[in-house]
């Protein structure tokens, strides 16, 4: 189950997702709790949380990827270490750095049920 769990938080990070909201219930699952450190503070998601989230990224940004440094896995566990990288809707021709993330993503059938995450912003 690791390397199947860890499969589906890559694609997971390599999806359009935060652009095109229509791939969220392929990924998200609906009993989802999300644990957020951010540096302006702490924040928790459900599921309709995190999906107003994506729908709010996806009209400022006409782009976004996820550049994975590390992943590692046990059972249906997974931790990641990324960039978030994006192209804003005002200047789609520059990429830029928007912020560093480790998150912890638990699955269950075959979908992200729980997330611990802390992030930072870039400093680009």
């Amino acid at each position: 189950m690791a390397a199947a769990a860890k499969k589906i938080v890559q694609k997971f990070l390599d999806s359009d997702v935060f652009v095109n909201v229509e791939e969220f219930d392929h990924y998200i699952h609906k009993d989802l709790k999300m644990h957020w450190h951010a540096s302006s503070g702490y924040r928790e998601f459900n599921y309709d949380d995190y999906y107003r989230l994506c729908q709010s990224t996806a009209t400022s940004y006409e782009s976004m990827r996820s550049e994975v440094t590390h992943m590692i896995s046990d059972k249906k566990e997974v931790a990641a270490r990324f960039t978030v990288y994006v192209r804003t809707n005002e200047n789609p021709r520059e990429e830029i750095p928007v912020g560093y993330f480790i998150s912890i993503f638990k699955l269950e059938d075959d979908k992200i049920i729980e997330v611990h995450q802390t992030s930072h912003p870039s400093q680009d």
